[in-house]
């Protein structure tokens, strides 16, 4: 019940955290990644949800999963917008491990053995109906919330910031220094 309590509070700060931003733009206009002559050259790294997971366990720092599809208009918005800011970027290639799931990719996954499709992982093992769609999870794995549609950047570096210093674990002793 109470981790239920904690899933709804995370849920409902995620959702209402980040005001309605009008015309926001991350002032990137490139459609692809390539390195062409953005501001800073930087892109996300991204991991197969199979290498994420280990690399997260390893490193011991929080997956972001990005389950999208080559037709998603909404998911072509987020690349050019908000993961292409800076911010994104920095937060998600120091704090965490983003991982991309291609939700119609017959590519197959290898989790501990466990053989399953980026399809199969997208639409049997996290549901998902629509996307873009996005998953938090703790470094081991264990899922925490997921946040569905486009979202702007301000609310993508408050969603990242809020989960990647453990703000929605009400148990952890809140200090001055670096906790983990």
């Amino acid at each position: 019940m109470r981790l239920k309590k904690r899933h709804l509070l995370l849920l409902m700060i995620l959702y209402f955290a980040a005001p309605v931003v009008a015309g926001s733009d991350s002032g990137t206009s490139g459609e692809k990644q390539t390195g062409k002559n953005s501001s800073d050259n930087k892109e996300i790294t991204w991991y197969a949800y199979d290498v994420g997971l280990a690399r997260a366990k390893e490193e011991g720092k929080h997956v972001f999963i990005d389950f999208t599809a080559k037709w998603c208009g909404y998911c072509k918005k987020m690349q050019r917008e908000a993961f292409s800011d800076s911010t994104v970027i920095d937060l998600l290639n120091n704090d965490f491990v983003a991982v991309r799931v291609d939700g119609d990719s017959k590519n197959e996954l290898d989790i501990d053995g466990y053989k399953i499709t980026e399809q199969q992982l997208t639409k049997l093992e996290y549901r998902v109906r629509g996307y873009p769609s996005f998953w938090f999870l703790k470094p081991d794995g264990t899922r925490l919330t997921n946040v569905h549609g486009y979202r702007p950047t301000d609310f993508m570096v408050r969603a990242l910031t809020y989960v990647k210093d453990y703000e929605y674990d009400t148990t952890r002793t809140r200090g001055s220094g670096g906790d983990n």
